[in-house]
């Protein structure tokens, strides 16, 4: 088996750790959950009389020591350990001998976080305090975002925003509430009491490495405005917030992770510019307040200790002068600029001198514990200041609630975390916060039509494995892209030269740049290289440069034409990215900072909604009742649903009212890089789809012509059909194609004969699994045997019966059975079969009974594309007909689907036929004749009517189609390349089905009764 290895990202404050765990929770201890501790108490309000009398009788029981542990806040990652392991019994160390008084996490999965810190509050005497840093980006930023290697699969976790600054772009108090809102929720389900965030820094400095877009500005009033916002926000959804870092970390040019920066700044100066969101916060109620590790050269000269060492700002200033009685943090103290210079045990105690309350992430806990209990023996701590703080952080937990409970819900975990209502809201930030700052050729929004050849480059660290893994198949999904290169600090300049070449024969050049502000690195720039290629390239060809990142890149890309700022690099950022240049949404972000000597704050150009069609072939969704800009978010869904390697591409059909809305292709036939891209004319075997394209739609004809006896035993056709069991011979033909033959669902023929001829004799003497008519069990079986039965009554083998019968009479011109060598391009392939056939199926039938009986069955080994299948679709919406593509005007037979070089119209069977097969048969199963009708799980999703009829097959493919709705959605997808193992699948589909039924606007659009 390979092995896998999970891939951790991480950005802003705190760091990655090896990976390691929890383990489940003790019940005895904690008996009330943390979740049902109601909302909590404001830095403003009162706490009630047993609040208080929980903080007075727990402080009055702690010794020094513990009272000193108790202003000790750790770091620990959020991954998974075992109890038994070195790391877990480190971290139980702190809590049950240390006593500290709480932890402080980084990157991790949700249920880790939960179940972890379970453990450990069942360990802990007093109610560990739990803080992280949910700031730039919500929840995703901690427990989102990790990767199992080498496929990139990604874990799942909590919902992802945009960085901060994407709020200041759109502006608003209510999204920025929101936010704070949501990500509070996520917090709490988790475990988590306290939030490190908002930042409040004003980002004043352009060449500020380590605040930029974590913060939500460069006006103060507008970063305090919506500070607060957040904090609002935080408070509803029941955690604490935290305003950092005091007394302002935005005008600095050094990331204080390394060394110690210098705010060049006076008395004066902090006052109308860096602390007017910090006075805001603490006037509105803010809990907590985190230090700054910066020197403030105006007040203290330049070679006087971090602010977060000087009394000056932290007593004085913030205690005496702003009134703040919350709980004061430091920044983590592990950080270059403190511990290098004053090492682990004389920093804490300074950082308590100067007037914090809490040591975060010391570098040793117990020197730390053991410095500040010797500097209140030297005299140099008071025991009433250390009594003071231990003081404000059990009113902090009493406010967080954990003096009712510290348990989490673990079940609740999945409820709340990534919820669907989050994820959209999410989308909707990385969406009205696209800031389009140039566009000097008008490329936007992007004509896929006029710019067919594109040049895609990706600029991006080699460690940042995620760069356009989002971006770029959705942009191959609406143009052809003629080149697609990745490119890093670290590329030679020989490649830019070739880059120069191609880049002259590309209608559109697409700059994709993922430089994210990374604390600790220091980079927020591109290569001298890249900045000279789009400086030459510019001026000669429409280019479009997106930052998915650092927004001031434009300083060292003068030249650009094109600038469009996505502010983040994770998925919700780079979908709202490709909406954004195809017209599909608006463009209306307000550039939040000023790039110097370019643009001003409140620079930003507008673009409407273009409901343009992608395609040729596309009306206007509007004119058939459809949302457009519901419509793109189906193109986000499968551009993550393939991101997230469901399959290496997907082709979908959606129409309605007998008109294309979407008939797109997106990513490749395989996973290979060189492999060609998905497209309406892409052929998929389309597996158990045979059933009813095939096997079902011959019996509709055969049985509309009367030439089959639906009620009549199979035995009158096939009289060998019972030689192993004379119970069949009750066995008729509904039965089998209502699945209720008395068969098992299928057998492993394969391994023992193969050709026609030996499994007629096989399928002959099987005997029965039950009662015929009494269950519904799914059986290739029974489609094996209907394909005999049609074979026996039309005198044709079943491929060439439907062939003269269907194919050519609707102008499919790419369906049929055994596909020849010249279409082996345009197939799709499937699994990688290391048992039976030991090679990469591709041109061939994945199902190895169809496969052993040469390739023609009942059950499966069709192959078809989404725009043949949608022909089928649309006859069979229409009551079994069909109009000839040649009787129609050019323009109509692009706006209509029709049978593709046919004159005339096509009656393929009686409308009074197709309605028989098609719907639901009786209340005893969801089956149709041959068909499926949706159920509670259906494929079809919720909101399908329970007159809709579709059918799936087992390769990833499917199609659904809904009279009642006039809608028909076709999804192909090889699903099963390189593994049938992959269920991906299955939930996506789903998914697409509502997403298309939930477009619909001229007609109520509800779940099915159940």
């Amino acid at each position: 088996m390979a092995a896998v290895l999970i891939v951790l990202w991480s950005s802003g404050c705190g760091g990655v750790g090896p990976p390691v765990g929890t383990a489940g929770g003790s019940p005895e201890i904690g008996a009330a959950s943390y979740g049902a501790a109601g909302p909590v108490t404001p830095g403003r309000a009162s706490l009630d009389p047993d609040a208080l009398r929980w903080v007075e009788e727990t402080l009055s029981s702690l010794t020094l020591r513990q009272q000193v542990a108790q202003l000790v806040i750790q770091w620990m990652p959020g991954s998974y350990a075992s109890t038994s392991s070195v790391e877990f019994q480190e971290w139980a160390g702190w809590v049950e001998n240390d006593e500290i008084g709480g932890l402080y996490l980084s990157i991790g999965l949700p249920h880790s976080y939960a179940a972890k810190l379970n453990e450990l509050q069942a360990r802990s005497r007093i109610p560990l305090l739990v803080t992280s840093d949910f700031e730039n980006g919500g929840p995703g930023m901690r427990i989102n975002h990790s990767y199992a290697l080498p496929s990139l699969l990604p874990q799942g976790g909590g919902t992802s925003f945009p960085p901060t600054m994407a709020f200041g772009a759109i502006g608003e108090e209510r999204f920025a509430r929101e936010y704070g809102r949501i990500t509070a929720l996520e917090a709490k389900a988790v475990g988590l009491h306290l939030n490190f965030a908002p930042v409040l820094d004003v980002n004043s400095n352009p060449e500020n490495p380590v605040i930029n877009t974590r913060s939500f500005g460069e006006d103060p009033e507008a970063v305090a405005r919506l500070g607060v916002a957040f904090i609002e926000g935080s408070h509803e959804g029941g955690v604490l917030a935290t305003a950092k870092h005091f007394p302002g970390h935005g005008d600095t040019q050094t990331d204080s992770h390394v060394t110690v920066p210098v705010v060049p700044a006076d008395l004066n100066r902090l006052n109308s510019l860096e602390l007017v969101p910090f006075r805001r916060a603490v006037d509105d109620g803010v809990d907590a307040v985190m230090t700054a590790h910066v020197v403030v050269s105006g007040v203290q000269g330049l070679e006087a200790a971090p602010a977060t060492l000087d009394a000056r700002f932290m007593t004085d200033l913030l205690r005496g002068d702003m009134g703040f009685d919350g709980l004061l943090f430091t920044d983590a103290l592990v950080m270059g600029a403190l511990s290098e210079r004053y090492g682990a045990a004389e920093v804490s105690v300074m950082a308590l001198e100067a007037g914090s309350d809490v040591l975060l992430m010391p570098t040793d806990v117990t020197e730390a514990i053991d410095a500040v209990m010797n500097a209140v023996g030297e005299g140099r701590l008071d025991s009433a200041r250390v009594r003071g703080s231990t003081r404000r952080v059990l009113e902090t937990k009493a406010r967080a609630g954990l003096h009712l409970g510290r348990m989490v819900d673990l079940d609740a975990v999945d409820e709340v975390v990534g919820s669907a209502d989050h994820l959209a809201f999410a989308d909707t930030v990385a969406t009205r916060s696209i800031t389009l700052l140039r566009d000097r050729d008008g490329v936007l929004p992007v004509d896929s039509h006029r710019s067919r050849s594109v040049l895609s480059l990706t600029y991006a660290r080699t460690d940042d494995l995620t760069a356009g893994n989002t971006f770029d198949p959705a942009l191959a999904g609406r143009v052809e892209v003629a080149r697609r290169v990745r490119v890093g600090p670290e590329t030679p300049s020989e490649v830019y030269d070739s880059l120069r070449t191609s880049a002259g024969a590309a209608d559109l050049v697409i700059v994709s740049v993922y430089v994210p502000p990374r604390s600790g690195s220091g980079e927020v720039s591109v290569s001298e290289d890249m900045a000279d290629f789009i400086a030459t390239v510019g001026p000669e060809r429409p280019m479009m440069v997106i930052s998915f990142g650092n927004p001031y890149l434009l300083t060292s890309l003068p030249e650009s034409p094109g600038y469009l700022i996505a502010w983040g690099s994770h998925a919700v950022s780079q979908n709202a990215a490709v909406r954004a240049l195809f017209g599909r949404a608006a463009i209306s972000g307000r550039l939040p900072v000023s790039i110097p000597p370019y643009h001003v704050i409140g620079d930003g150009l507008s673009r409407s909604v273009q409901p343009s069609p992608a395609s040729a072939v596309e009306v206007d969704p509007e004119s058939v009742g459809i949302d457009a800009e519901r419509l793109t978010e189906i193109d986000v869904l499968v551009a993550t649903a393939l991101a997230d390697s469901v399959a290496p591409g997907a082709v979908l059909a959606i129409a309605r009212h007998g008109r294309f809305v979407h008939l797109r292709g997106y990513g490749k036939l395989d996973w290979a890089e060189s492999a060609r891209r998905a497209g309406p004319n892409s052929i998929y075997d389309v597996a158990s789809l045979t059933k009813v394209v095939g096997t079902t739609t011959a019996a509709m004809i055969l049985v509309d012509e009367g030439r089959l006896d639906l009620d009549a035993p199979v035995v009158d056709y096939l009289p060998w059909w019972a030689a192993g069991d004379p119970a069949k011979e009750i066995v008729t033909v509904r039965n089998l194609l209502l699945h209720r033959g008395g068969l098992p669902p299928f057998r492993t023929f394969y391994l023992e004969m193969e050709g026609r001829d030996a499994y007629l004799s096989a399928i002959g003497q099987l005997q029965l699994d039950y009662q015929p008519g009494t269950r519904t069990v799914y059986s290739d079986i029974g489609s094996m045997t209907m394909a005999f039965i049609i074979e026996e009554v039309s005198g044709q083998r079943l491929d060439e019966f439907l062939q003269e019968r269907v194919w050519d009479r609707l102008g499919m011109g790419d369906t049929g059975f055994l596909p020849s060598e010249s279409l082996r391009d345009r197939i799709a392939p499937t699994e990688v079969d290391t048992v039976f056939r030991n090679t990469h199926v591709h041109g061939i039938v994945h199902d190895e009974n169809a496969y052993a009986m040469g390739g023609v069955a009942g059950h499966a080994g069709l192959f078809s594309s989404a725009l043949d299948l949608a022909v089928l679709a649309q006859t069979l919406l229409d009551g079994g007909g069909i109009a000839g593509c040649e009787s129609q005007d050019a323009d109509a037979s692009r706006q209509i689907i029709c049978a593709p070089g046919i004159s005339d119209f096509v009656r393929l069977v009686s409308e009074e036929t197709e309605q028989a097969f098609t719907r639901r048969f009786d209340s005893e199963s969801f089956r149709a004749l041959g068909w499926d009708t949706p159920d509670d799980r259906s494929s079809a999703g919720d909101y399908f009517t329970p007159f809709a009829f579709g059918h799936t097959g087992f390769t990833g493919t499917s199609i659904w189609i809904d009279p009642e709705l006039d809608m028909f959605v076709v999804l192909l997808t090889n699903r099963v390349n390189p593994s049938r193992d992959n269920t991906k699948h299955v939930a996506f589909r789903r998914a697409v089905h509502d997403a298309a039924a939930l477009t619909i606007t001229d007609m109520e659009v509800s779940p099915r009764a159940r």
